[in-house]
């Protein structure tokens, strides 16, 4: 196979996008010896392109400590002041203990920042993007745009295969011979728990919903300081409400909550204020509606869309208002 191939094919994997297909050739590859070197150098070329912040703590700590180093050498004479008149807590020596306390936190901090860096890998997606990822048990994942997901970084260990989701994703997930349960966290109250499933997970800070297609997952939440399970059946939407609490409706077309895959967005009695939400989700682009008259109209309907632009010429056609844009935002009036 060709050289250029055979990167684009590691690249990939390291990525964690390549299909089974894929990952069987890089495994193959990476087994013969005689292309260590080789990886090595493919290796240090992907992570320089996909570049992850992990702190530097001994450059931190050298810094704190120099910083302390140098209070102790400025007030030498005021120091030795206050100790002929009895007093041995000066403000210098206050400052010096501070600064070690902080040095001591800072380390503790970087410790537990590292420790989330180097057990979770994390796939990101820009506005207006989407991807799809391919996990090494099988499973798929569809991200969608400004949504973030966090997978192990060493593969799945244990009797539960967990990834962390910020954002909205659909999940195919493939059942294992040792029947692992696979579970997907979008916060420290709420998971959802499934075996070999496909779902839609909606986790954005304006609310959180789960949309199951086929099989059976189940929704473990807190609602005050309880524990509370859900069982979800094939067309059910579950939806997290303010108080904590669920809401479940029946029947729901599950496809529409993942549409954005096909670049559609379906609307049903839509308000043009959370169609507004969609675009500063989805677009990155500030919406703002003249009055909540306007933002109170709805719309009814199906539309492929690529971009924002697109999708509100469509909805003020249908709705007939109109579009402006003011500095960075967009306005919508009364035609």
């Amino acid at each position: 196979m060709k050289e250029p191939i055979l990167k684009h094919i590691l690249f990939e994997y390291l990525s964690g996008r390549a299909n089974p297909l894929e990952r069987q050739l890089a495994e193959d590859w990476l087994k013969d010896a005689e292309n260590r070197d080789t990886f090595h150098q493919w290796l240090f070329e992907w992570e320089t392109r996909s570049p992850q912040f992990v702190p530097d703590q001994d450059q931190a700590m050298a810094r704190l400590l120099s910083r302390i180093n140098n209070e102790e050498q400025e007030p030498e004479e005021d120091s030795n002041e206050d100790n002929r008149s009895g007093n041995g807590w000066n403000p210098f020596q206050v400052r010096k203990y501070w600064l070690i306390a902080a040095s001591i936190l800072l380390l503790v901090c970087c410790g537990w920042f590292s420790r989330d860096v180097m057990q979770y890998k994390t796939f990101e997606t820009g506005y207006g993007q989407t991807t799809k990822l391919y996990l090494e048990d099988g499973s798929r994942v569809a991200l969608n745009a400004n949504s973030r997901l966090k997978i192990p970084r060493f593969g799945f260990f244990g009797d539960v295969r967990t990834v962390l989701l910020d954002g909205e994703a659909e999940f195919s997930v493939s059942h294992t011979i040792d029947h692992k349960r696979f579970v997907v966290k979008t916060s420290d109250t709420f998971q959802v728990e499934v075996l070999g499933t496909q779902f839609s997970v909606f986790a954005r800070p304006r609310g959180t919903k789960v949309a199951l297609s086929h099989g059976k997952i189940r929704i473990d939440y807190s609602q005050g300081e309880k524990r509370q399970h859900l069982l979800m059946k094939p067309g059910d939407l579950a939806t997290l409400q303010k108080t904590g609490g669920i809401e479940v409706v029946n029947d729901f077309d599950t496809k529409s909550l993942s549409a954005w895959k096909e670049q559609r967005f379906v609307f049903n009695a839509t308000s043009l204020r959370e169609i507004s939400n969609l675009i500063e989700e989805n677009f990155g682009k500030k919406v703002r509606i003249a009055n909540d008259k306007i933002a109170g109209r709805t719309i009814t309907g199906n539309f492929k869309t690529e971009n924002t632009e697109e999708l509100l010429r469509t909805v003020s056609e249908v709705l007939d208002l109109e579009i402006e844009t003011v500095g960075d935002s967009i306005l919508i009036t009364d035609n």
